[in-house]
């Protein structure tokens, strides 16, 4: 259904004020009282987003931890894999392990300073074979020369938040969650 437009002049009366008259070409500048041009210059809007910048940047990193846990996550996913890779190439077993209270995981018999640490605020978990485990604190997971694993995962938990590395038993393959 259309309807029917009605067009409709209406007349503008400006008493006594020329700057209504004739507006300025730009939006954001008019005239002030002495005659001049006024408005923001470049330099101030640049400095006003510099600034909003900086604050986003300060707000959204004190707001979440993620980068610090998504970093951890990747190292450990990352020392998984090189344990598995270890394990293939050398045609051995190797041993990734983590001790829970130092907060700090390793591969047995690999190279020297190879020891990672967690940030201080991050709390990890191992889930693996009771096989793997050596003490309440200390566990690890075992790769074999096929690739394959005794399996498990680590959970790395920071502010609320929870990655998971998995390690999948048959494939030995490593993902983060």
């Amino acid at each position: 259904m259309v309807l029917p437009v009605a067009k409709v002049k209406m007349q503008i009366l400006l008493c006594g004020n020329s700057e209504l008259q004739n507006p300025s070409p730009h939006p954001l500048s008019f005239k002030g009282r002495g005659g001049k041009n006024t408005g923001f210059t470049l330099l101030e809007v640049l400095i006003v987003l510099v600034i909003g910048g900086l604050l986003m940047g300060v707000v959204a990193t004190s707001l979440s931890e993620g980068p610090v846990l998504r970093k951890s996550s990747r190292e450990v996913a990352a020392s998984l894999r090189h344990a598995r890779a270890m394990a293939v190439m050398r045609q051995q077993p190797a041993l990734w392990k983590m001790n829970i209270k130092d907060k700090h995981f390793w591969i047995e018999g690999g190279e020297p300073n190879s020891e990672r640490t967690f940030s201080a605020g991050i709390t990890a978990k191992i889930n693996t074979t009771s096989s793997e485990v050596n003490s309440a604190d200390q566990g690890g997971i075992r790769f074999f020369p096929d690739g394959s694993s005794t399996g498990g995962s680590v959970e790395l938990t920071y502010n609320q938040q929870t990655y998971k590395v998995n390690v999948e038993w048959v494939t030995g393959r490593v993902s983060v969650q």
